[in-house]
């Protein structure tokens, strides 16, 4: 008799779990019902094209200069100036200039056109040949504007260190095995990066660039705790890099990046950009190529340019395609 009831409560307890859990599940399903219903669906603001005035580095161009003067008088080669007596020169002195800014040959490497002459020879361990220019009389060596400028260390044991640090030597190491103070390898470092870069603006320049690759990679120097990133600018075709900086993810070394290119394109090249879809790229590079542009007159006509990401709508607007929002732009 004790046996019916128990199962009887045992049956009762097993439908209220039931109950209890079919309960729950409906109420999960109705409250995700509701959310899917209520969630708006993301949306991303249109990317607008930025004038030349937002570039830091175009706005001091695109400002016109009031104090410019008249038009320098051009400068006659300096062998139809001096006197015809004198010795010939005997001393090749191409693609060397006067170091002078006052002196109107300064910066003209033409061995035809400026003022130079071979002025003697210095040195003790090795002879540094020294120019002297007959227009302002400014002496100077052909080591200047050179990472061996005032060194007294051989030339030969100054490019084997450097050799040695490009193949990946440490400071430290090279000091043990060439014998130089680290103190002293380290400027002879810093003096070729300088002059490497000089280097590298001189010969990438004028260039020619079809497609044009723009990306950043994530850094972390030993000395500083912050992260860095290296922007770079290459070629799809050549695979040279004509730009390569090193600073903060922000707008401004975005529109430096970008003003480097520019700067070394030849005038009218305008190449084919691509990216990985960082905006800041699509804000910068309107700015450098601003007059190459036809028809980017005002705010109202410029057409959106592609590369942002996902279509940036605001909540109510519609997409609509390249002619339809070009001829409304238009009207």
């Amino acid at each position: 008799m004790t046996f019916l009831p128990l199962l009887l409560l045992l049956l009762f307890c097993f439908l209220l779990c039931l109950t209890w859990l079919w309960h729950r599940d409906w109420a999960h399903r109705g409250l995700q019902h509701l959310t899917v219903k209520t969630a708006h669906p993301m949306v991303h603001r249109l990317l607008k094209p930025r004038p030349p005035l937002d570039c830091p580095a175009c706005r001091p161009a695109s400002t016109p200069s009031l104090d410019a003067g008249p038009a320098p008088a051009p400068v006659r080669p300096w062998r139809e100036v001096k006197s015809r007596r004198g010795a010939p020169k005997r001393i090749d002195i191409e693609d060397f200039a006067c170091p002078n800014p006052q002196c109107r040959y300064f910066g003209n490497t033409d061995a035809h056109f400026h003022a130079l002459v071979g002025d003697g020879k210095h040195g003790r361990v090795e002879r540094i040949q020294t120019f002297r220019c007959q227009a302002c009389r400014t002496t100077f060596t052909s080591r200047r504007h050179t990472p061996l400028y005032r060194l007294k260390t051989p030339s030969y044991h100054v490019a084997m260190v450097l050799a040695a640090l490009a193949e990946g030597l440490d400071p430290s190491a090279t000091e043990r095995v060439f014998g130089s103070r680290q103190a002293t390898i380290t400027t002879w470092l810093f003096r070729a990066g300088e002059h490497a870069q000089t280097l590298h603006t001189h010969f990438f320049s004028n260039l020619r660039l079809p497609h044009v690759q723009l990306d950043e990679l994530r850094t972390r120097l030993r000395c500083c705790r912050q992260v860095l990133w290296l922007w770079l600018a290459f070629d799809a075709r050549t695979k040279i890099l004509p730009v390569l900086q090193l600073g903060p993810r922000t707008q401004h070394m975005a529109h430096l990046v970008i003003h480097s290119l520019r700067e070394s394109l030849a005038p009218g090249c305008l190449p084919l950009f691509t990216s990985d879809g960082l905006n800041l790229y699509f804000y910068a590079a309107l700015g450098p190529f601003w007059t190459l542009a036809p028809g980017a007159s005002s705010r109202q006509e410029r057409a959106s340019m592609a590369g942002g990401g996902w279509p940036d709508l605001r909540p109510g607007e519609e997409m609509l395609t390249f002619g339809a929002s070009w001829s409304a732009s238009r009207t």
